[in-house]
C-alpha cells in the first residue's frame, strides 16, 4: 500500500513537473516564432511605414565595414571586432642592486563602425557586442591551454604575449534577433527592445534550429506528462479500489453485522417483554 501510495505520487509529481517546463518551452517556441521574419533588408523600410515602435524582427546578413583593420590570423578581409587577452612581463634593475620582476595582464579591445548587409540594403546593429550570444559568432585565432600558461609564468620571456584572442571578420554570416527602428537620419537600425533581449546568431539557419529544438522538447515533455499523469491516475485508481475493498467495506460490514446484532438481541428483548 505505501508502496503504491509513493509511485503514485511519483508519478504524479514527475508529470506535473513535465508538463509546466513543456508549457515554458511552448512559450518561449510561440514568442520566437510569432517575431516576423525578413527575408530582404529593404522589406524593413515597409514593415516600420506600418508599425513604428516595437517591430521585432529576425534578419541574416552579412558583416561589413568601410574602416576594417587588421589582427592576427583575421583572414583576406579583416576584421571589425578584436578582444585579446594579454599577458606581459617587464624586469626592472632597482638602484640598490635588487631585480624587480612584474607580470601584468592587459585585455584589450578594438572594434570599427560595422553593418550587416544582403544584395538590398545595410542595417545597423546597435550595441552588438552585449547582444545575448555574440561570442558565438567570432572566430578564435589565439588560445593558450592552462598549462602553456603556467610554463610561460615559471619561464617568462621579457615582452607581451597574447594569450586568447578572438575576432569578428568580414564577411561572416549572422542572425539577428531585435526591434527594428530608424535613427534621425533615416539609417535602419536593430536595437534591444524592452520585450526582447538582443540576440546574435552564427550562419543563417542557427535560429530556425533553435526554434525547431523548442518546438520538439515542448512536445516531448508534454508528451510525457501525459504518460506520467495517467500512470499517476491508474496506479490510484487500482490502489484505491485495493484500499475500498480491503479496508473500507470490511469496517463497513463490520459495522453492519454490529447494527443486526443490536437489532437482534432489542427485538428479543421486547419478546421476553
Amino acid at each position: 500500500m505505501v508502496g503504491g501510495f509513493a509511485l503514485c505520487v511519483s508519478c504524479g509529481a514527475t508529470a506535473t513537473a513535465c508538463h509546466l517546463w513543456g508549457h515554458r518551452i511552448k512559450g518561449k517556441f510561440e514568442h520566437f516564432n510569432s517575431i516576423t521574419r525578413v527575408i530582404d533588408f529593404k522589406w524593413l523600410d515597409d514593415l516600420l511605414k506600418g508599425k513604428t515602435t516595437n517591430l521585432l524582427v529576425v534578419l541574416s546578413g552579412r558583416v561589413a565595414s568601410a574602416t576594417n583593420f587588421n589582427c592576427k590570423d583575421d583572414g583576406p578581409l579583416g576584421v571589425v571586432f578584436d578582444d585579446t587577452v594579454q599577458v606581459g612581463y617587464e624586469t626592472k634593475l632597482e638602484d640598490d642592486g635588487l631585480i624587480n620582476r612584474s607580470v601584468n595582464f592587459l585585455l584589450q579591445r578594438k572594434e570599427a563602425p560595422w553593418y550587416l548587409e544582403d544584395s538590398t540594403g545595410r542595417v545597423k546593429v546597435v550595441r552588438a557586442h552585449d547582444a545575448l550570444g555574440f561570442d558565438n559568432t567570432l572566430k578564435v585565432y589565439v588560445e593558450t591551454s592552462l598549462g602553456e600558461f603556467f610554463e610561460s609564468l615559471l619561464s617568462p620571456e621579457e615582452g607581451s604575449k597574447v594569450l586568447y584572442g578572438q575576432a569578428l571578420n568580414i564577411g561572416t554570416s549572422m542572425t539577428v534577433v531585435g526591434e527594428a527602428v530608424k535613427d534621425k537620419a533615416g539609417n535602419l537600425m536593430i536595437q534591444e527592445s524592452k520585450e526582447q533581449s538582443l540576440m546574435m546568431f552564427s550562419g543563417e539557419k542557427s535560429f530556425d534550429k533553435m526554434v525547431g529544438n523548442m518546438k520538439s522538447n515542448s512536445e516531448f515533455y508534454i508528451f510525457y506528462s501525459k504518460i506520467f499523469g495517467t500512470v499517476a491516475v491508474a496506479v490510484a485508481v487500482v490502489y484505491g479500489v485495493d484500499f475500498v475493498r480491503k479496508v473500507v467495506l470490511p469496517f463497513v460490514w463490520k459495522k453492519k453485522d454490529l447494527g443486526n446484532n443490536n437489532r437482534s438481541e432489542n427485538d428479543n428483548s421486547d419478546s421476553e417483554d
